[in-house]
């Protein structure tokens, strides 16, 4: 179902699920409920997770990015219907909290139409935005697209990084090296920033190690270092799915900050992408500076809350 999709995300995948409710899952119910065709096939598959009278997806906003149902394209209106209609018949349930719905999903208007129509009143609302790349075939076109004055920056800013001496980037992939790398990885996130640092908590620097080892055993995982006279400087962790290339964290050292190690780190792995082909480099959620000075483009993300009314109990 994943491949069906025009744009499934590694948030999708079952190996994530299964990593995030294993570190996080503690205190939630989990339900997951599917739809089927009259021939038998699954239509939908909706992992939710219930806490106390709220149903929602499974997974958190500090560590999810996407949420949707994982349907088939085209998808089928009348699943999300019975989607609703099942969560309308648990009478404990009287909140559903749908967040980082991507604004193109077509989940937004079916799932509050059919909300509305069983008396639930629903609210949406812009949650944060995902600025990304469509990318170009080639990195001349890539360069070509940027802004002049971005344009002019990252120029010099590699030629800057290229005097301090022996510079070059390397991108893992096999679970091996990923699981042997992920100390460096944890190590630059820290040190990045004091928010950094206070967000990598025990727990989540154990379900980083686990989600990137297991997604790199289904080919997803690239896991990026810039090293400067072989010592690594910059990190960042993507996963690829569908064509696309999802920028999921990075670190740096702050010692060296003045050769922009961090954003040229995330240059490269835009190059390493235009040259593997992908169609687009997601920079995912947050509006930091350096994802608009490298050529990203706004993609709105959507929560949609929908609260039970004392009358739709009929």
């Amino acid at each position: 179902m994943i491949q069906e999709r025009l744009e499934s995300t590694f948030f999708d995948q079952q190996v994530w699920h299964k990593v995030w409710w294993s570190e996080f899952g503690n205190d939630f119910q989990l339900k997951v409920l599917a739809a089927y065709s009259d021939s038998g096939s699954v239509e939908l598959i909706a992992p939710l997770m219930v806490d106390g009278n709220e149903i929602s997806f499974l997974g958190s906003t500090d560590l999810v990015d996407y949420h949707d149902f994982l349907f088939k394209e085209p998808s089928d209106a009348n699943c999300i219907q019975l989607l609703m209609e099942v969560i309308h018949g648990m009478t404990e349930i009287n909140k559903i909290s749908l967040e980082s719905l991507p604004e193109s999903s077509s989940t937004i208007i079916r799932f509050r139409s059919y909300a509305e129509q069983l008396g639930w009143q629903v609210e949406i609302a812009q949650e944060d935005v995902a600025p990304r790349i469509e990318l170009p075939s080639t990195w001349d076109d890539y360069m070509t697209n940027l802004r002049k004055k971005d344009r002019h920056e990252l120029r010099r800013k590699f030629r800057r990084l290229e005097q301090a001496g022996d510079v070059r980037q390397v991108e893992l992939i096999s679970p091996v090296d990923v699981e042997n790398a992920m100390g460096d990885f944890i190590r630059l996130h820290r040190m990045s920033t004091a928010g950094k640092e206070q967000f990598m908590t025990g727990q989540r620097e154990r379900f980083f190690r686990n989600v990137a080892v297991e997604l790199a055993k289904q080919g997803l995982t690239r896991l990026c270092f810039l090293e400067v006279n072989n010592e690594r400087v910059a990190t960042s962790l993507s996963f690829v799915c569908t064509g696309v290339r999802y920028l999921y964290n990075s670190g740096y050292n702050p010692a060296h900050s003045n050769l922009s190690v961090g954003l040229l780190n995330h240059a490269l792995a835009i190059k390493s992408s235009i040259e593997s082909g992908h169609r687009v480099f997601d920079f995912m959620r947050g509006s930091e500076a350096y994802k608009y000075h490298l050529g990203g483009i706004d993609r709105q993300i959507c929560a949609l809350t929908a609260f039970r009314q004392s009358d739709s109990m009929n």
